[in-house]
């Protein structure tokens, strides 16, 4: 499945707004970010992602490389990458 820019955005702006949700709800003490709860939000949301991202290349994304701040370099065949951009995390994606 080859995802479009526009759905790696809604993928990417999903993420954001239930990270901030939830360490709002963790200050606000409604949410024990080692509780159940906590765990099936994000283990709903990375199985649903894992659908359409096989390689985990948006979980590498976010996590690793920081939402691309820190520029990781891959290797993805014999081509090497620069990852700062969601234009290049789709590139990969869709290879």
């Amino acid at each position: 499945m080859k995802l479009t820019e526009a759905q790696l955005e809604l993928i990417i702006k999903s993420y954001k707004s239930l990270e901030l949700a939830c360490n709002k709800a963790s200050e606000a003490g409604c949410l024990d970010i080692n509780g159940n709860f906590f765990d099936a939000i994000w283990r709903g949301f990375d199985n649903m992602l894992s659908i359409m991202d096989q390689d985990s290349w948006i979980h590498w994304y976010v996590n690793d490389n920081d939402m691309g701040e820190k520029g990781l370099l891959v290797t993805v065949g014999r081509r090497k990458y620069k990852v700062k951009t969601i234009k290049t995390l789709l590139k990969i994606i869709n290879l």
